[in-house]
């Protein structure tokens, strides 16, 4: 750095402590004019009086809002109703309170500049709160308060104009293009607001595809995704394009962009493309009772949720595995439930040579027909599949239609009752047995 530049810098910098010192000085002389006075007092012992008195009235309408809803099913836009007029109704009464005292400052001649600015304040804050009831996302309608209540208290105070000249006087140059933080800030007020018509209209969508039972769960949830990716995508565009910015900017982010999807990101695709295939071929569904090997086991359940990256399955154990879309793509798959809900389960059992083989077989017959979860059509039945090393090889054929609740256990449900009639009726289960010759020591000098 030479001379030159490095008194150009120095003489940056003064002026710029210069002005920030004028404007230090601006703001004293501010407070000296304006809140140092005995007019300045009277507004602010006003402004708390006033805030005590609503206080006390909010909490008695407070308690009554609650007795009211207390003990009864309302409809959820209803409830949400009561909270926002709970939230409100103490702004409300402060303001009439004001109202009061500002009628009662103008009539004795004194001044009400911070009067008129906590009103202006409280009644951004009521406005604001009836306009968010008419947004059903929570977390779109808190974007919104802090928002325009921000914009409203700048507004109130008299700083917004400076604020926006200051965000339009800073700018970034990227190459030939210059964008302001004024730029941005609409871009991202505009997209915003149509990212969250994009989502009100995906609901609706939904809502309605949900009452129509010509389409599958799977093809509804694809129709539904795919139609928020788009709309999503054309929300950002056309945020981008209406403020002004170029898309060719952000040309020199594509090779960048291109390594970073190719590398940290390629697991991340893979599970987006994995999601819409699945939905797409329509091989497993919500609802659906699936089985898939997994690197802890096989994991055995019913599939709750279906996401960009993972389909949640909620297990026998009570527990949900999150098992990536790419897995289920690559890996053998057993849907229980894909085709029809009924499946069948096979038991072996086995009994002794010496046994009644058709009274063992109608036993078992018998015993799945008492348990309850196995369907009576089609029948069960008992077949035999062939002669032993240690029994006669019997299998047990029966169906069910309730998978997600578990086939493990109406198993073991069946066995047991089957056990407990050939106790009853002296069929015998027998278990391996074999034949052991103790033989003595050779002797290598006897004769044979």
């Amino acid at each position: 750095m030479d001379g030159t530049e490095q008194t150009i810098i120095e003489q940056e910098f003064e002026s710029f402590a210069q002005a920030a010192w004028l404007r230090l000085q601006q703001v004293v002389a501010w407070f000296d004019a304006n809140l140092l006075t005995l007019a300045s007092a009277y507004q602010l012992v006003a402004i708390a009086v006033t805030l005590a008195l609503a206080w006390l009235l909010h909490s008695r309408f407070k308690r009554l809002l609650q007795e009211l809803g207390q003990g009864r099913k309302l409809a959820p836009a209803v409830q949400r109703l009561l909270r926002t007029v709970a939230s409100i109704s103490m702004p409300v009464v402060w303001v009439i309170f004001l109202a009061l005292a500002r009628t009662g400052f103008e009539s004795a001649g004194m001044p009400i500049p911070f009067l008129r600015l906590v009103s202006s304040l409280l009644l951004a804050f009521i406005v604001i709160n009836i306009i968010s009831i008419f947004i059903a996302s929570t977390y779109w309608s808190r974007v919104f308060s802090w928002v325009a209540w921000g914009a409203a208290a700048l507004n109130a105070v008299g700083l917004l104009d400076v604020v926006i000249e200051w965000l339009q006087a800073t700018a970034l140059t990227v190459g030939a293009v210059e964008i302001s933080a004024w730029s941005i800030v609409k871009a991202l007020i505009l997209a915003a607001l149509l990212l969250w018509g994009a989502n009100a209209v995906t609901g609706t969508v939904e809502r309605r595809l949900e009452h129509t039972g010509k389409m599958s769960s799977a093809l509804r949830l694809l129709v539904v995704r795919l139609l928020r990716l788009v709309l999503l995508t054309l929300a950002v565009i056309v945020a981008i394009a209406a403020v002004g910015i170029d898309l060719t900017a952000f040309a020199i982010f594509s090779g960048a962009l291109g390594v970073g999807v190719g590398l940290a990101l390629r697991r991340t695709f893979e599970n987006l493309i994995a999601s819409y295939s699945l939905l797409a071929d329509e091989s497993i569904k919500p609802g659906d009772v699936i089985e898939i090997e997994t690197v802890s086991g096989p994991t055995y359940g019913q599939v709750r949720k279906m996401t960009t990256r993972y389909v949640a399955v909620m297990t026998r154990d009570g527990t949900e595995t999150l098992i990536p879309n790419e897995l289920l793509m690559s890996s053998p798959l057993t849907n229980w439930s894909h085709t029809a809900k009924p499946i069948r389960r096979r038991v072996p059992v086995g009994v002794a040579y010496s046994a009644d083989i058709p009274l063992a077989q109608r036993l078992c017959v018998e015993a799945a027909g008492e348990v309850l979860r196995v369907l009576a059509h089609p029948e069960p039945r008992c077949l035999m599949r062939g002669f032993g090393d240690s029994a006669i090889d019997l299998e047990l054929r029966f169906w069910i239609n309730d998978p997600e609740n578990g086939v493990a256990n109406v198993t073991s449900d069946v066995l047991l009752l089957i056990w407990e009639k050939f106790q009853a009726h002296g069929i015998e289960v027998p278990f391996p047995q074999r034949d052991v010759t103790l033989r003595g020591p050779v002797r290598l000098d006897t004769p044979p």
